[in-house]
């Protein structure tokens, strides 16, 4: 008896433990859109209890070549998208930003270039660095770099959940500035580049799809969003890809 109530005190301040190193989710677990700061063109996200990286609810993103979804009217820019902005204490000059999602295609995308998770500057609207996907290929590039940094091919393949994570250290200086990438629990190594567009604007990231205008529908589920104070946080809420067939 005694025994097994120290083991059930275990598990519950373990859990309080873990629950204590989130700073933030974006899980769905309220079953509808609530836990993040904004929607863009919501018409295009929704949840789903069909397919989940964890727990009952995953968001999903869909998107079409309709004008509805071009943002200002252009054609580079047809998207709908989750918005997370952590408080700005968070992605000042010197800090550490914990972050991490995962996602899955129903289907493979087309061999355009569709940037699914990108960090951006507040007020001043500066794409920082992004994650892209190019058919079944999935890639890490500093925004005005000419070329990824690196890629991954089939990483984006369809009916398989995939997990992203990140250690990213907020730099103006590109020499301090850095950004560490585990792929489904696994490390891809550490890039330096500048991280913040400048001293003043906050950061913020957005996950959903973002690519030129093109008739093709596209869906992406998202699931697992975490913002943690610490990698080990982050990580551990990582499982081993499987491959998943999805109604």
């Amino acid at each position: 008896m005694y025994r097994s109530l120290t083991l059930s005190l275990a598990l519950t301040l373990a859990a309080a433990t873990q629950a204590d190193d989130m700073v933030w989710r974006g899980d769905f677990s309220t079953g509808d859109l609530s836990q993040w700061d904004n929607l863009i063109h919501a018409q295009g996200l929704s949840v789903q209890d069909k397919c989940t990286y964890r727990g009952d609810w995953a968001g999903k993103v869909t998107i079409t070549g309709d004008e509805e979804f071009l943002w200002n009217g252009r054609e580079d820019l047809n998207r709908t998208e989750f918005k997370y902005q952590p408080d700005a204490e968070y992605t000042r000059e010197g800090e550490d930003t914990y972050f991490g999602w995962s996602f899955y295609l129903p289907e493979t995308l087309t061999e355009s270039r569709h940037e699914l998770g990108y960090w951006e500057s507040d007020q001043s609207w500066q794409q920082i660095f992004r994650f892209n996907i190019v058919g079944s290929t999935f890639g890490f590039q500093a925004s005005r770099a000419p070329e990824p940094f690196w890629e991954e091919t089939d990483f984006a393949s369809a009916g398989v959940w995939r997990d992203v994570a990140m250690h990213i250290h907020w730099s103006t200086d590109p020499e301090k500035g850095f950004v560490d990438v585990w792929l489904d629990g696994e490390p891809k190594g550490r890039e330096y580049f500048q991280t913040l567009a400048n001293a003043e604007d906050p950061m913020f990231v957005q996950i959903g799809i973002l690519r030129n205008q093109q008739p093709t529908p596209e869906t992406i589920l998202v699931d697992n969003a975490r913002h943690g104070h610490s990698l080990e946080a982050v990580l551990a809420d990582v499982k081993p890809s499987e491959s998943v067939s999805c109604p």
